[in-house]
């Protein structure tokens, strides 16, 4: 189970609240008066918990929304729930996609467990705890579940208060890519072998030189390899999967097309990517930051040659 957070906020929120049910319809809401931006963002990021929560599987409008909202409340923390794992599958089925009523008050306290400390931990990771009134978040919780909305907050006003939190997750995201590049490339310029192709940003250290000739833009290619990120962890690695890649260049990052035709074949190399060259359309929403490329340049050919049919990379 997901739990849907900052992905779609305002569209949720633009369409109000979840009707979630006629079961608890007399529930009494206390009113709320906020008193600061705090309140009102920890408020709206509750409700959207909440709504979210039954955007994500219409099945959940039968759940029990009193266990649910306590469930939420009792474990908005860093306590994990592990402990629900078995009723959710008994509630949910291996595949979630059951509804076994037998466990429908065990399975709601326990989605509304897992949707506190998912929420939880999620602005945690993000550095976001500190800004946020973890009792208005139940409130805001609360009344997502009930759909009901005894804030003077207009829907309006709710969706701006989330744009701009996410604008600032954003820049705080973009800031941290650029500063782990800038180490990554600074690293970069200090290594032995290591030459721009052309003005392109995309650089190329050698390894092994090899002795065969050099594809071009169109040909087929055979490689194995392994991909990291600014940091060094491992991405992808042709050498798990076990089978050396095998595709033609059109099909490829454009960093790859700028870096293989400077490759000799049997040669190794390290081909580090800029974002701007590494995602489709050099311009992607979310920038993941830099990418090394360690390449072992088995084989070329003409378009057909080598190539095998495969999920565009």
């Amino acid at each position: 189970m997901k739990n849907l957070l900052l992905i779609g906020l305002i569209p949720a929120m633009l369409f109000g609240f979840a009707s979630c049910g006629d079961d608890e319809a007399e529930v009494v809401i206390e009113k709320i008066e906020f008193q600061n931006t705090k309140e009102k963002l920890s408020y709206a990021l509750g409700v959207e918990s909440a709504v979210g929560l039954f955007k994500e599987d219409s099945k959940f409008e039968a759940l029990d929304k009193n266990l649910l909202v306590e469930g939420f409340d009792s474990n908005i923390s860093n306590s994990s729930a592990d402990d629900c794992q078995a009723t959710i599958q008994k509630f949910l089925g291996p595949q979630g996609q059951d509804f076994d009523t037998t466990y429908l008050k065990e399975g709601s306290k326990c989605i509304g467990r897992m949707s506190g400390y998912y929420f939880y931990m999620q602005m945690d990771q993000m550095g976001q705890l500190s800004d946020l009134d973890l009792d208005m978040v139940k409130k805001g919780f609360m009344q997502g579940v009930y759909g009901q909305d005894t804030t003077n907050l207009s829907v309006l006003d709710r969706a701006q208060v989330l744009t701009e939190f996410g604008e600032k997750l954003q820049g705080n995201f973009e800031a941290d890519i650029k500063a782990k590049d800038d180490i990554f490339w600074a690293d970069v310029m200090t290594k032995p072998n290591v030459e721009q192709i052309g003005q392109t940003g995309v650089y190329l250290e050698t390894i092994k030189k090899g002795s065969g000739g050099k594809p071009d833009v169109a040909s087929d290619f055979e490689a194995n390899y392994i991909l990291t990120n600014a940091l060094g962890d491992t991405l992808e690695s042709s050498y798990v999967s076990g089978a050396a890649l095998k595709m033609n260049l059109s099909g490829v990052i454009r960093g790859w097309q700028i870096g293989f035709p400077a490759m000799n074949k049997g040669g190794q190399y390290r081909l580090f990517v800029p974002y701007e060259q590494a995602y489709k359309g050099g311009n992607p929403q979310a920038p993941q930051g830099a990418l090394c490329f360690y390449v072992d340049l088995i084989n070329y050919g003409p378009a057909g040659s080598i190539a095998t049919p495969r999920q565009r990379y």
